[in-house]
């Protein structure tokens, strides 16, 4: 019996990897739902996320919509949709191309003409920070105005906080990219991306497919409180009823805080170092608004470090959802907004709205949620050690994203099989 522990994305993708693999196995999940993070629900007649906005239809995640059953639930945004960047008053065009570089407003003719002296800049260097190889590649000017907003915005952290080892080389290494940012770019021609695609209510509508996929092996409501180990495995206590559930692994597919709780008294140099990770509060207020925009959204350049605004996800444009826009605020540039009431949070995102796109807004919904800030208190994982049979899982472990779970669910479990084939003297 394998036991995961949570049933956010990355718990449910490791079922079926194990329910594919002929495993006997049991997910428990503490609330009354799955999904984790990914969470979506109405207010009124339109439909919000509260986690991820959307995904990435990669091929791969085509296939993975029509088995789960949601071919006729699919939204699939226009793939021509650009992005914008909040910059000296005006929104601006992000360049995707060598040529838009010098048409679009977002940068200067000397900040472009800096971009095109990146490939004769050296690669990573030893513990160098984000920040410090982006400005040294492209300039400060391209950093500052659209690189350090867009991939900071990914985590709602400051890259000057962040490691190129641990949170950027990996990203390098997918996208085939050696020393040069710029001739990757050259051969491509422009950046491109898979379109982005949500469904018909919201994205929590992939791991309530999964789950039901899975059937009773799903359990709700059953909060693991303790992890113990036996002489042959482990045993995973549930809840205040005390149910005791026998397994040879366990794998927690967690929050990082839930990992490292369950891991006190069984790992705790492994429970410290996860419990030291930081996080980025993040605000999600949703508006609606008559703007017409033809992008998939913006980011706020780091010039406008006054504004709480980091950055406005167009549902409206991307999905049909009339007058819909999803503002976020916070982030490590920002945190302490995130601490504000509702009302103050609701007033800051209406007028900080209108303030960079011209646009009158209505806030109807504030939330709150917490992003691994990949910083650098991320170094310590490299050295984390489990114990033999107990594995972790989640956006904070490994890379974040909807693709990093399912690629994270399949590691996972080809360490858990590769376990289950020894015995347990192997095992030591």
């Amino acid at each position: 019996m394998i036991v995961v522990v949570g049933a956010g994305i990355t718990g449910l993708a490791i079922g079926h990897e194990l329910l594919e693999s002929g495993e006997d196995f049991i997910i428990l999940e503490a609330s009354d739902r799955v999904g984790g993070v990914v969470q979506s629900g109405k207010v009124g007649e339109h439909v919000l996320d509260w986690g991820p906005q959307r995904g990435r239809l990669t091929p791969d995640f085509r296939e993975r919509v029509t088995k789960f059953g949601l071919d006729d639930e699919l939204l699939v945004a226009e793939t021509n949709l650009g992005l914008l960047i909040y910059h000296d008053g005006g929104l601006r065009r992000v360049p995707f191309s060598i040529p838009e570089m010098f048409t679009t407003d977002a940068l200067s003719l000397r900040g472009a003409i800096r971009v095109l002296l990146e490939p004769i800049t050296a690669g990573p260097r030893d513990n160098e920070r984000v920040d410090a190889y982006f400005r040294r590649k492209v300039g400060s000017e391209a950093y500052d105005t659209l690189v350090g907003p867009f991939f900071g915005g990914l985590y709602g952290s400051n890259p000057a906080d962040m490691d190129v080892e641990v949170a950027l080389a990996p990203i390098l290494s997918r996208a085939g990219v050696r020393r040069s940012l710029l001739a990757t770019l050259i051969k491509r021609g422009r950046i491109s991306a898979a379109p982005a695609f949500s469904f018909q209510d919201g994205m929590e509508r992939l791991p309530q497919a999964m789950a039901e996929a899975l059937g009773d092996r799903v359990r709700l409501g059953a909060p693991v409180e303790l992890i113990s180990a036996t002489r042959s495995g482990w045993v995973a206590t549930v809840g205040d009823t005390g149910e005791r559930i026998k397994a040879e692994q366990i794998v927690m597919a967690t929050p990082a805080l839930a990992a490292a709780t369950l891991l006190e008294h069984q790992a705790p140099r492994a429970s410290a170092t996860i419990r030291a990770l930081n996080h980025n509060p993040i605000a999600i207020v949703h508006v609606t608004a008559d703007l017409d925009a033809d992008a998939m959204g913006f980011q706020v350049a780091f010039a406008e470090s006054h504004r709480a605004l980091r950055g406005v996800t167009f549902q409206h444009c991307l999905f049909n959802r009339h007058r819909l826009f999803s503002a976020f605020l916070g982030g490590s540039l920002n945190p302490a907004i995130v601490d504000a009431d509702d009302a103050l949070l609701a007033n800051t995102a209406t007028k900080e709205f209108e303030d960079t796109t011209g646009a009158p807004a209505e806030a109807i919904s504030v939330w709150r949620t917490q992003m691994p800030a990949w910083d650098l208190s991320w170094r310590a994982l490299k050295d984390l050690r489990m114990p033999v049979g107990l594995h972790v899982a989640g956006n904070w472990h490994t890379r974040a994203g909807l693709p990093g779970r399912f690629a994270e669910a399949k590691s996972v479990t080809a360490s858990v099989l590769g376990l289950s084939t020894q015995s347990p003297d192997e095992q030591l």
